[in-house]
Order: structure tokens, then C-alpha cells, then sequence
């Protein structure tokens, strides 16, 4: 036995036959506690005494011939960890049985281990932390404490275990300080240098799944302990999804017969500049433009976000929130105070919100603000991102329940995601959401290609892009070529929106033949829902046009429906190339042998009749060469949209009469993706240009406040660097 160990247990011995207890209380107390909880020591006579002293010499002699590494089995389970001989000792002899279950009740073995492992975690977190070079890694290890502002020790660890003052500097340390001068750029550098100043009122549009989704239920029970708290953004929704998934679903579920709340339920857009400034806590949506364009003077009197259910159908925006109402009202009253007409900035399924809103506020059936009412109240729309001919995704999400996201996972990890939350549960809940399927694709075989060929067909290479924009730009010999990782292999035409592999008995199918295979999987709710909302043909002719553009269904289709008789009015597509993005897939079809990762039965996506084929993303198709990955053929775009449906209508369509008869002045303006080199900045960097994170592109936001200053005659030309004229020359209409 260790020398510190046996003088421990010889002076917690002698502490007890001085009349003192080691832990500090009246050793008598204990001793009567041990022996005889009924009689005071007043009461002990001489034999009880010497019962005491011979059990401490007892004890005494029990220390000095205990084995130098020597493991106690107590009778206690909470010391049954290697105690020391004075724990031992004092359990033992002086401590009665009830007393230590008390003691279980405050400090639990699994409590310390808690205790221990959070303490090392800090201690080695902070070690790191100090070792690392102090350079540039040190911004990024400021960027990545956003990540844990919600990092809070003492909600993890039991009251009195940890003296406070420890715990709130440990806890400091991974919160975020105040904001740096950095996180005002480039908004102070036009301030200062350029005299840049708020001229035009601002409205943002956001996108999908940009806005937190408040509840305001009531009369449910499950739904009442989140009563004003965010179903969807905020730690509270990672909380729901996890803990209470059943209500979470319940919640976000809209009726599948009126595409509104179900009954019990109120799910509510939350309201104000922080509805979408902010995902999650750290994880930046539209703050960045939110504190550039405060850096150059703008605040919430002249800076609005329009935030929306996104969620509903568009049809049901203004049915049930009166949204298309409020916003025309909110512009009406902006011109009469500031005398300025607006910059609305959208950002992805915003632009499709603000096409629609465009159409409605000019008819009879709508707003009836008459066909003068967009040119006279908007100065400029600023299209970010926006899919204006949908995205492939949506299909998929809708079919299969299934986007690039989880067909990418691991085996177990996609086995995890089936038992937790299966594809016929996520198909479901996004058949309900009548706003994500504003985005399935338009235009048909037309513009998405037929099985002989697409208008983007061939592979996609990043580093092209990247190429193309350095001999734009004169930093490049104009025959300069990429390696071209793709070799001389073909890809697969995109036309083939849907394309089945071998020995699953289904053909390929197009984006018209998709839409067909949809509205048998779907069912009649959806298949109503969708024709009573939206269209995704193309009017070819003014006839056509003419007709379409009455039905209130064309108002998202932009080849269906003109845009607004708004000659004044500017419009400008800033968007992201040059990132591998999901443009057509590779399917299967349920059968005996289909792994049972996949295989759902009964609960599968299709009916349980077997007359429509159980299909899904084939994950094992997988060729980098071709530009397949594990099942995803991909193309170019912003990782998200695919380059035709950001692109098309500002490069082409709108540049015909058919589409543009007032001849809306149109500016494209396209940003090459390039990543920042650091893996720590998980954000990409200033030069990103991935679907969401191009808001906090450094550009992107130069341009931005260019064009709400009213500085954007100064060089904002059209700057193009992909494809998109040659793909567009080979769409059909």
C-alpha cells in the first residue's frame, strides 16, 4: 500500500479516537450511528468503549497489512471503484448504511464519470487550443465558435459538483466575442471609401426553409409545451426531431385535403429581420446582408423581411396569412413615406414567391393593383439563386422521398435514417408541403432534354469554370485547357430524368414521363393539390400565352405567365456556377432481392396494391468519371439549382418578347464557386458561390449594395462564365 495511502488511513483513524469525525461532524453522532441509533453517548459504558478502542486497533493493524496494490470489495456499490483505505476505513466503521444511500441520491457514479469525461474534453479542448499556431488558423477557430454559443456546462453538470466561478469562464470560452470589424465588409469599405448610402427602401424574400416556423398551439397537448418556441430552426427543432419526432411530424404535417394547419395545430412564420438571419444559433442565413447593409446606413425602418410559411401552396399564402396583401400594402406605404420606389432582393424559391406576387398584384382576381402597379412601386428586383424553372430535387424529394443528402449516406448511416425516419415518412410529410412543389421542374421534355439528349448534357468538370472565368478576366491564355478528370468517356444524357438500371424492367424516363410516373405514386390528394396550384408546361405561342397567363396556376411559371408590363423596373440574376450539382438519377425497383436497407414493405412509398412499382435512388450506381455519384448524375449549377433553372430565363427567356414583351431590362451577373483552402471554414469562404451560402459571398454583396445605394450604373455588367448561352440555344421553345 502507498505511504500517502496508509498515513491517510492512520490519521482518519486517530482523528476518531480524538472525538472527531473526518468529515467534519461529531464523531459520537457517528459512532451511535454505527452501533446503537437509539442511545446517546452519554449512555455508553466501559465495555462499549473498549468495543471501540480494540475496532480501531483493529482497523490500525488492517492498514499496515493491506498489500501495496490491494482491491477492497466493500459492501457499498457506490465505493466498488478501487477505494482508498481511508474511504474504506470510514465507510466501514462509521458510516451507517442509510447514510451512504443518501449519499447515492446526490453523487451518482455515473454523474462523476459525466464529470470527469466533460472535464477532460475542456482540459484537452484547451491544450489544443494553446498549441495551435497563432496565425490565421485563429480566425477560423473564431468562425468556429459559432458553432457552440448554445455550449453551456452548467446545465450539464449537477448544482454544487463545480465551484460557479469555473464554470462560467469555461463556458465564456466558447462563446463567440463581440462582433469584429470584419463582419461589416465590404458594407464599411463602400461606406467610407465610396460614400455609399441607403437611397432605396429594402425588402428580402427568403427561401426555402430559410424562415423559422413558430407554434402557436393551444388546444393539442402534444403541441403545448412549444408554444411559441421554433418547430422549424433553432436547437428547439433538433430537439422535437430527436425526442418527440411523432409531434414534430404532427406539427410540420400540412392537411393533405386543404394544404393548411391540421386541426389542433398552428404553425406560424416568425416574424422580423431574426425570422431568417439565422438558421440555427452560428449558422448564418441572411445576416451577412442584414449587417452590410446596416453598415452602410440601413436599419428596420428602411430594411424589411418579408418571412413566409413556406410550406404553404401560394395560393394559401394569401388565404390563410393574407401574405401577398400585407406585402403589397407594406410597399404602397414606403413610396408614400420615402417617396422611393423598392429593391426587393429574393433568394432562391423568394424569386418564385415574387414572380408570383408580381402577377397576382396586377389582376383582377389578385390585388388588383392594375398593370401599371409593379413599375410604379419597384425599383429593382434582385433575383439570388432563384430556381425559375425548378429544381430536380423537388421531384425526387416528392417521389422517393430522397434527395442527393441521403442517397450520399453510409450504409448503417442510411440504415439509421430508414429506422428513425423512413422515405415513405419523409415522401409523406414533403407531398403535404404544397410550397416545395412550386419548384418541380417546368418546361417538360422541352427544356429538360428527352433520352437522346439534353441541352446540358456532358460532364462537368469545377475546374473548367474556374478556367473559363481567368481568360475572362485576362488572368489566362485564352487556349488554356483543364486536364479533364472525366477521360474520354460519355455521360449519360440528362434527358433521362429518371434512369432506371439494368434488370429493374422500367424504362428511362423524362421530365414529361417522370411527372406521370408522380401522379400514380402520389395519390389523389397530391395530384389535386397540384392541379389546383401550379402548372409546369411552356406556352410556345401568344395564343398560348394568352390563355395561360389568365389561370391563376401559371402565376409561378415563368413560361407560362409573362413578367409584369414594368419597362422602368430592373432585374438582376446573380447566381453560382461551377459546383457539381444534382441534375438527373439513376433508379430501381423493389424486388426479392432489393437489399433490406431499402425495402419498406409494407410501409413502402408506392400504394400496397403492388400496381405501382416501389422505386428508389440505386445508390450502387457510382462512376466519378462520369459525373455519377451513388446514384446522382451531376451537372453544373450552385450544388443545389441546376444551371438551366438559375440561368435560362435571365440569359434567354426574358429576353424574348414572348416572355418580356415590356422589355424589363435584364442583367446577369454569374459567380464562379471556389472554395476557401481551409477546412475549418466550413461556410466556404468569401469567394463561395453554393446555393445558400453565396449570401455571404463578398461580391455578391458588393453588387447588392451597389444596386440599393443607387450606385449600380458604376460597372454592374453582365459577366457570364459558364455554359448557359450554348445550353440555352439548344432549348426547345
Amino acid at each position: 500500500m502507498p505511504p500517502r495511502k496508509r498515513k491517510q488511513a492512520q490519521k482518519a483513524v486517530r482523528d476518531d479516537s480524538n472525538g472527531h469525525a473526518p468529515n467534519g461532524h461529531n464523531a459520537h453522532a457517528h459512532a451511535t450511528n454505527s452501533h446503537s441509533p437509539t442511545h446517546d453517548q452519554d449512555n455508553a459504558t466501559p465495555k462499549d468503549n473498549a468495543a471501540t478502542k480494540d475496532n480501531t486497533k483493529e482497523a490500525l493493524s488492517l492498514s499496515h497489512n493491506l498489500p501495496k496494490d490491494a482491491k477492497i470489495e466493500v459492501r457499498h456499490p457506490s465505493l466498488s471503484r478501487n477505494p482508498s483505505v481511508a474511504d474504506y476505513l470510514h465507510q466501514a466503521l462509521f458510516v451507517h448504511d442509510q447514510e451512504v444511500k443518501d449519499h447515492k441520491k446526490h453523487v451518482a457514479p455515473a454523474t462523476r464519470r459525466r464529470v470527469i469525461l466533460l472535464l477532460g474534453i475542456i482540459i484537452g479542448m484547451g491544450l489544443a487550443t494553446v498549441l495551435m499556431r497563432q496565425s490565421k488558423d485563429a480566425a477560423y477557430i473564431e468562425a468556429f465558435s459559432h458553432y457552440l454559443q448554445d455550449f453551456d456546462i452548467a446545465s450539464m453538470v449537477p448544482s454544487g459538483m463545480i465551484p460557479d466561478e469555473f464554470i462560467g469562464n469555461v463556458s465564456a470560452m466558447f462563446k463567440p466575442e463581440i462582433l469584429t470589424e470584419e463582419e461589416f465588409y465590404p458594407g464599411e469599405e463602400m461606406r467610407e471609401e465610396h460614400g455609399y448610402k441607403p437611397k432605396y427602401p429594402v425588402t428580402l424574400i427568403p427561401g426555402i426553409v430559410s424562415t423559422g416556423l413558430e407554434s402557436w398551439s393551444t388546444t393539442n397537448n402534444c403541441s403545448q409545451k412549444y408554444f411559441r418556441k421554433r418547430m422549424w430552426g433553432t436547437t428547439t427543432m433538433f430537439k422535437a426531431v430527436l425526442l418527440d419526432k411523432d409531434c414534430w411530424i404532427a406539427n410540420l404535417r400540412l392537411d393533405s385535403e386543404t394544404g393548411l394547419d391540421p386541426e389542433g395545430v398552428r404553425l406560424r412564420a416568425a416574424q422580423g429581420l431574426e425570422a431568417a438571419d439565422y438558421f440555427v444559433q452560428g449558422y448564418w442565413v441572411w445576416a451577412p446582408i442584414i449587417k452590410n447593409l446596416a453598415a452602410i446606413g440601413y436599419d428596420n425602418n428602411n430594411m424589411h423581411l418579408a418571412s413566409y410559411d413556406w410550406r404553404l401552396s401560394f395560393a394559401n399564402l394569401e388565404n390563410r396569412d393574407h401574405y401577398f396583401s400585407r406585402l403589397k400594402a407594406s410597399l404602397e406605404l414606403s413610396l408614400k413615406v420615402t417617396g422611393e420606389k423598392h429593391v426587393l432582393v429574393a433568394h432562391s424559391m423568394g424569386s418564385c414567391v415574387l414572380f408570383y406576387f408580381f402577377k397576382w398584384v396586377e389582376s383582377k382576381d389578385g390585388g388588383n393593383g392594375g398593370p401599371n402597379w409593379v413599375n410604379d412601386h419597384v425599383h429593382t428586383f434582385v433575383n439570388i439563386a432563384g430556381p425559375m424553372l425548378g429544381v430536380p430535387k423537388t421531384l425526387a424529394a416528392v417521389l422517393s422521398g430522397e434527395v442527393r443528402d441521403t442517397a450520399q449516406l453510409g450504409v448503417v448511416s442510411a440504415y439509421v435514417l430508414e429506422k428513425f425516419f423512413s422515405r415513405r415518412e419523409r415522401a409523406d410529410l414533403f407531398r403535404s408541403w404544397g410550397g416545395l412543389s412550386s419548384m418541380i421542374p417546368k418546361g417538360g421534355d422541352r427544356v429538360w432534354g428527352t433520352v437522346d439528349g439534353a441541352p446540358d448534357d456532358g460532364t462537368h468538370d469545377e475546374e473548367e469554370t474556374l478556367v473559363k472565368e481567368r481568360i475572362a478576366k485576362n488572368e489566362e491564355s485564352p487556349n488554356a485547357t483543364t486536364e479533364g478528370k472525366w477521360g474520354n468517356k460519355e455521360s449519360p444524357s440528362f434527358g433521362a430524368m429518371l434512369a432506371f438500371a439494368d434488370g429493374s424492367d422500367m424504362k428511362h424516363h423524362t421530365m414529361d414521363e417522370s411527372m406521370t410516373l408522380l401522379s400514380k405514386m402520389a395519390g389523389v390528394d397530391y395530384n389535386s393539390m397540384l392541379a389546383h396550384n401550379y402548372t409546369v408546361g411552356a406556352s410556345v405561342t401568344e395564343k398560348e400565352m394568352d390563355k395561360t397567363e389568365k389561370l391563376a396556376t401559371s402565376w409561378t411559371n415563368p413560361l407560362e405567365a409573362r413578367l409584369p408590363n414594368a419597362p422602368n423596373m430592373k432585374i438582376y440574376c446573380l447566381y453560382g456556377v461551377g459546383k457539381s450539382t444534382e441534375r438527373s438519377y439513376t433508379y430501381n425497383r423493389m424486388s426479392d432481392l432489393t437489399p433490406p436497407i431499402f425495402d419498406q414493405r409494407p410501409g413502402n412509398v408506392s400504394d400496397e396494391t403492388g400496381q405501382v412499382p416501389n422505386i428508389y435512388i440505386d445508390t450502387s450506381v457510382h462512376d466519378e468519371k462520369l459525373g455519377i455519384s451513388y446514384g446522382i448524375h451531376q451537372g453544373d449549377g450552385d450544388g443545389t439549382v441546376p444551371l438551366l433553372s438559375t440561368g435560362y430565363m435571365c440569359v434567354e427567356g426574358w429576353k424574348k418578347k414572348l416572355y418580356n414583351p415590356s422589355g424589363v431590362p435584364v442583367i446577369t451577373r454569374e459567380f464562379t464557386h471556389r472554395s476557401s483552402l481551409s477546412p475549418v471554414d466550413i461556410r466556404g469562404g468569401k469567394r463561395t458561390a453554393d446555393h445558400v451560402d453565396i449570401l455571404g459571398n463578398y461580391q455578391v454583396t458588393k453588387d447588392l449594395l451597389a444596386i440599393v445605394a443607387g450606385r449600380d450604373g458604376d460597372g454592374l455588367e453582365e459577366q457570364i462564365y459558364s455554359k448557359i448561352r450554348e445550353y440555352s440555344a439548344k432549348v426547345d421553345l
